[in-house]
């Protein structure tokens, strides 16, 4: 689907399920995104597979909400927390170096 045709489902839940309906489904994704991490990193079969799945459908009721809620307003406060984190990790990042220290990831 395009974005305008997203948009237009949106507005349809919305329409038709409420505002609180489609808060409580935010919840509930949310929640299952959450079981399937922890799945996929005790390496559970299927994980990737389910952690995916629960992805979407995060990124669909998330989506949701910012069309709602106006995505102009969610921009601006990504814009600044992207800004925060990224001045977060070049901190991080010097301390390592200034100090010799090597990092790894898992």
């Amino acid at each position: 689907m395009i974005n305008k045709e997203l948009n237009g489902l949106f507005e349809d839940c919305l329409t038709y399920w409420g505002e609180e309906a489609q808060l409580r489904m935010v919840q509930e994704e949310c929640a299952e995104l959450i079981l399937a991490v922890s799945h996929y990193l005790r390496g559970r079969e299927n994980g990737k597979d389910n952690l995916i799945e629960e992805l979407g459908d995060v990124w669909l009721m998330i989506s949701q909400m910012i069309h709602h809620y106006g995505q102009g307003d969610v921009e601006k406060v990504i814009d600044f927390k992207s800004e925060r984190t990224l001045n977060k990790l070049n901190r991080y990042k010097e301390k390592e170096k200034e100090y010799g220290i090597q990092h790894t990831s898992r």
